[in-house]
């Protein structure tokens, strides 16, 4: 089975199979970015994401097939990058046929990023943020491109970095806001404007137990990711994203163990 790309600000994409699309006939993306009339408060809480480790299974439903994609292990834990307090937000795992992993390091105040490496398979990438600056390089069996971008405040880089600004924020009915998501993948990097809403609440059901959650959707041109935040800690237990480009089959993560001491029942902990 091809790789499966994600959303794009979510991971480093998979290389090869964007490459071919391109190859095909699609058109590139977008290089379109916010501009400064965007309202984007982003006020996270950033003291409510404490070091947890949670493990996710991944998998994809095209028509009526469910194929599982492996799981995946996301680690945060708390560091000091050249003086700066900070989180490390890790992960490894497979996702099909490939092995990924990502090491994104964010300020422990206000969740913004620091570095950034990701692999997946033969693909890497990697990334420094400065105040003003988003500079890096991507390499992969197609080559090498640099990632050289201005920065914004309100700037996602990675599927963890969507965890935890969502798992951060003042969560209602009618909340909504704004946001930048960085997209790197065979040819370089840009940035792209994305909107974050609560759209709903329910109760779910997945293998770490029920909770009660905001349902978030995260919109970007390049697609669109619901994310299930649980009421209490808010943990995200479930996240779907639709991939157009493989005919719209669903990428669903459910969270199966966590030892964070937010989630309840405690069927929900990882054994000592």
């Amino acid at each position: 089975m091809r790789g499966v790309p994600l959303l794009s600000c979510a991971v480093l994409a998979t290389v090869v199979a964007i490459a071919s699309s391109r190859a095909q006939g699609s058109p590139p993306p977008s290089t379109s970015q916010h501009g400064d009339t965007v309202t984007h408060r982003l006020a996270v809480d950033a003291t409510q994401i404490q070091p947890a480790q949670f493990l996710y299974r991944l998998t994809l439903r095209r028509d009526s097939v469910t194929t599982p994609l492996g799981d995946q292990h996301f680690v945060i834990t708390t560091l000091d990058y050249a003086g700066t307090p900070a989180l490390l937000l890790a992960r490894d795992g497979t996702q099909g046929v490939a092995a990924i992993s990502d090491s994104l390091v964010v300020r422990r105040d206000d969740l913004r990023p620091l570095h950034w490496i990701g692999v997946q398979g033969a693909a890497r990438v990697a990334v420094e943020f400065t105040a003003d600056s988003v500079f890096g390089a991507m390499t992969s069996p197609l080559g090498k491109h640099n990632v050289v971008l201005g920065n914004r405040r309100d700037l996602l880089v990675n599927t963890m970095a969507v965890d935890a600004v969502v798992s951060s924020l003042p969560l209602t009915t009618a909340w909504s806001d704004s946001a930048t998501l960085l997209v790197v993948d065979a040819g370089g990097g840009v940035l792209t404007p994305a909107t974050l809403a609560v759209e709903g609440e329910e109760r779910v059901t997945v293998p770490a137990g029920d909770f009660d959650c905001w349902i978030v959707s995260v919109e970007a041109e390049r697609g669109a990711e619901r994310v299930w935040v649980t009421k209490q800690g808010h943990i995200v237990v479930r996240a779907e994203q639709v991939l157009p480009q493989l005919g719209g089959a669903m990428l669903a993560r459910v969270l199966v163990q966590s030892d964070s001491p937010a989630l309840m029942p405690s069927s929900a902990r990882l054994p000592n």
